[in-house]
């Protein structure tokens, strides 16, 4: 049996303290999407805005390893990878052409291991060489960013691209996957490699 208490003012009562809300969602579930093998993924899908979550966002497009893509998206973020390792690699040769071309004229007249070394600095001895490098290697990452992905949404492990590696199957195995990954369609719905902003309605 409950006990009232008494004090000066009566019957103790609770009164709402000020900076105390009360909210009509606060046990309302968050929106739920499909997860991976078909379960549900819950997410925080805030209208808040952020810098760091704008730049996350735009970085994940291009370097992320979760979830899936659509041929579409593949083909658009391949092909401007490609241009853009086109117009590095022909910045990096062209501001060390003239370097290279006193190396090259340099064959024969001194050793080999020699010579591999001086082709080597003519190559990357400069700032813009540097730069162009870094950004090459950058692109790479993305590549395998985006094959992984691809080989997601056809509900296939991005691990298996390591088999590129093996010599000559490797060969083979490239060019099944140019084709697979750039041609087949994805999964007809949700599979194992869904995330909360990997739907399988929105690609293929």
């Amino acid at each position: 049996m409950q006990r009232k208490q008494f004090g000066k003012r009566g019957a103790h009562q609770s009164v709402p303290q000020f900076g105390d809300r009360q909210t009509s969602y606060a046990g309302a579930a968050m929106p739920a999407y499909a997860g991976a093998g078909g379960g549900a993924v819950y997410a925080d899908d805030g209208d808040s805005f952020s810098i760091g979550k704008a730049l996350s966002g735009f970085l994940s497009i291009f370097f992320s390893f979760h979830g899936r893509m659509g041929r579409m998206e593949y083909w658009t973020i391949g092909t401007a990878r490609w241009v853009m390792d086109i117009i590095l690699l022909v910045t990096l040769f062209m501001s060390q052409f003239s370097e290279l071309q006193q190396v090259m004229a340099l064959e024969g007249t001194v050793p080999e291991n020699e010579h591999a070394q001086m082709v080597f600095g003519a190559l990357f001895g400069s700032t813009t060489a540097l730069i162009c490098m870094g950004l090459l290697l950058i692109s790479t990452v993305s590549y395998w960013s985006i094959q992984v992905r691809r080989s997601h949404d056809r509900d296939a492990s991005g691990l298996m691209l390591l088999i590129m590696f093996v010599p000559i199957i490797g060969a083979f195995y490239a060019i099944w996957i140019f084709i697979a990954n750039g041609f087949f369609p994805g999964t007809p719905g949700p599979n194992r490699f869904d995330t909360a902003r990997s739907q399988a309605h929105v690609f293929d």
